[in-house]
């Protein structure tokens, strides 16, 4: 097995896997540390080393608050129940590889996955995240560290770089050239790259489609439960109103100089950070897109409806249950009493075509409204995004996970219960899963492998059994596959009150002199089945 590869910057030497076919490299420097003078600007070549280097142990998570600490909280016994054990840290740009070559002429496609956690937290390395599983299906897996909220994510008018507010998009950007560059030495093919993520993970592909920065560094594109057409500032923040955010934030530091910001210690700058973010969700600390820089040189709405994504394969798709389950496990369960101000709320200058829709329905039916699609958090940008891409003749697959998840707490088809079957590592998780989940994480992680593969899912399972077939999402035509019991693709029904839920979302959300714009895209939702 492949067991050492050389890199741009020097030798690296990987371990075995728990599978032994697998070659596993953690820890990979691909930028210097973003420290010191480094707070704050675009990442930069690692100098390399001497000798070969260990990579055994996966490297410190970003700046960020202390996980796993908790362990009734939730998201602890789901996804970190030993998250407290590792070191955090600026020192973050780090990846990690996981590869089944025998030797580096394989050329094998590469699943370059971007982790979540609201670019304020979360680590590559969570134990969702199988890559020995991954791996043994045929591709090689990458998973980059990147610089989380504050760190990653500040403009200020002192700042020099042009890219400023995106710090955290210009590491991904920086690992995606770097596997660009060596991923050969690894056994993958560099012209064989499928960027993914999840919630977070997701946004950061949205804005990599759009910056002009990424351009030609991957071949295929997956969002999962985020990204998409975004609503609200965490989409995108203009770089003056950004700027200005980072202005109050120094003077919360007690910093007037970037100079003097750099000095302080990380733990004084995250700590100011969350005090904000509890206080008044300042855009500071709550990080986006920022557009008006060489990263985002646009409103990335406008690059998005103007045509501007690449021409490659898409994978988009949400779990059903994720809108109820955040509703409950933040304590904001909606009152139907509520309506009519969450309906003005979300739908803006069409709200009274909604409330016209739900006279006469009664709590029952107002309940049943608030459960729909045109509600979900995920649901609505993504099939926004799907059906621009379709109309624009781009190859689209959506999915939607929607299965049983047992454990007793009626959790449901939660925010990242999909992960576990995308890497099929159902086996680290402490729910009681039985035969048909691991049929099913077989055949959903296969989809995915085949997805990286040849820019389709369909095909056979890694076993050699063929999947059930996945049709794609068309104009004139909104098919998607159903991760229930089993994978069925269906036609997705007409939903007014879906179509006015995208609309209005859209026109909220663009700037001046896009009305055009906004007509176009009008005509796209007005099509029905």
């Amino acid at each position: 097995m492949l067991r050492e590869a050389m890199t741009e910057s020097g030798a690296v030497r990987g371990i075995p896997g728990g599978d032994p076919r697998i070659t596993v490299y953690r820890g990979i420097p691909y930028a210097k540390p973003p420290v010191g003078e480094l707070r704050w600007e675009a990442p930069q070549p690692h100098p390399g080393w001497q000798g070969v280097r260990d990579a055994a142990r996966f490297a410190p998570m970003a700046m960020q608050g202390r996980l796993g600490t908790n362990p009734g909280e939730f998201y602890t016994k789901e996804l970190h129940p030993t998250a407290a054990e590792y070191e955090i840290s600026e020192d973050c740009l780090y990846l990690n590889i996981w590869t089944p070559a025998e030797s580096a002429e394989e050329r094998l496609p590469v699943f370059f996955y971007i982790h979540g956690g609201g670019l304020t937290c979360g680590y590559p390395y969570e134990m969702e995240f199988d890559g020995e599983h991954t791996a043994r299906k045929g591709c090689v897996m990458v998973t980059p560290g990147y610089r989380l909220g504050v760190f990653g994510f500040l403009a200020h008018p002192d700042l020099r770089d042009p890219s400023q507010g995106n710090f955290g998009f210009l590491d991904q950007v920086a690992a995606l050239r770097w596997v660009k560059r060596n991923i050969a030495a690894f056994g993958g093919d560099p012209d064989r790259i499928t960027v993914a993520g999840q919630s977070a993970g997701a946004a950061s592909v949205t804005a990599l489609l759009c910056s002009p920065l990424s351009k030609d560094l991957f071949q295929g594109a997956i969002l999962m439960s985020g990204g998409g057409v975004e609503s609200g500032d965490r989409f995108a923040c203009s770089l003056e109103d950004a700027r200005e955010a980072g202005v109050r934030f120094f003077r919360r530091l007690g910093a007037e100089t970037v100079e003097a910001a750099r000095a302080l210690p990380a733990e004084t700058v995250l700590e100011a950070q969350q005090a904000m973010y509890r206080e008044d969700q300042d855009r500071a600390s709550s990080p986006g897109i920022v557009y008006g820089g060489d990263f985002m040189p646009e409103h990335p709405l406008k690059v998005i409806l103007s045509g501007g994504l690449p021409d490659i394969p898409y994978m988009i798709g949400c779990c059903r249950g994720e809108g109820k389950f955040f509703a409950r496990l933040l304590g904001r369960e909606t009152d139907p009493k509520d309506f009519g101000e969450i309906a003005r709320r979300q739908f803006g200058p069409l709200a009274g075509k909604v409330l016209q829709m739900a006279e006469g329905l009664g709590e029952e039916g107002i309940l049943q409204l608030l459960e729909s699609d045109a509600f979900h958090m995920f649901r609505v940008g993504q099939e926004a995004l799907a059906r621009l891409l379709a109309a624009q003749g781009k190859t689209v697959y959506q999915y939607l996970f929607d299965h049983d998840i047992p454990g007793g707490d009626g959790a449901g088809s939660f925010h990242g219960s999909d992960l576990w079957f995308v890497f099929d590592s159902l086996a680290r998780c402490w729910r009681p899963f039985t035969g048909k989940h691991y049929d099913l994480a077989r055949a959903a992680s296969s989809y995915f492998v085949n997805f990286v593969r040849d820019g389709d899912p369909n095909g056979e399972d890694w076993l050699g059994f063929p999947l059930p077939g996945w049709e794609t999402y068309e104009e004139n035509r909104r098919v998607r596959m159903c991760f229930e019991d089993v994978p069925v693709c269906r036609e997705i029904r007409t939903d007014l009150l879906l179509d006015l839920r995208i609309e209005s979302m859209i026109i909220g959300e663009l700037q001046a002199g896009l009305e055009k714009l906004v007509r176009q895209f009008s005509g796209i939702l007005g099509k029905k089945n």
